[in-house]
C-alpha cells in the first residue's frame, strides 16, 4: 500500500487529504502537489504539519475500498 498526502491549501473543504492505494497503482491525484509515503504513520505526520499550516481542524483519510473518515 501506499499513501498519499495532497499538498495543496485544502481550502474550501477544511481538511487534509490522505488517500489510500495499492503501491503499484498510479492516480490522477499523484500529478497535483503531493507526498507520497510507504507508512499510514508517516503520512499521518505528513498530515499533521500541513494541518496545522494550513490551519484547519480535520484530516480525512480516503481508503481504497471507496469509504473516508475523518482521523
Amino acid at each position: 500500500m501506499k499513501w498519499i498526502v495532497l499538498e495543496e491549501d485544502p481550502r474550501p473543504d477544511n481538511y487534509i487529504v490522505i488517500m489510500e492505494t495499492e503501491k503499484d497503482r498510479k492516480l490522477q491525484l499523484e500529478k497535483k502537489p503531493c507526498s507520497i509515503f510507504s507508512s499510514c504513520n508517516e503520512a499521518m505526520i505528513r498530515a499533521r504539519e500541513l494541518r496545522s499550516l494550513y490551519k484547519v481542524t480535520n484530516i480525512r483519510l480516503f481508503r481504497q475500498e471507496g469509504s473516508s473518515a475523518v482521523v
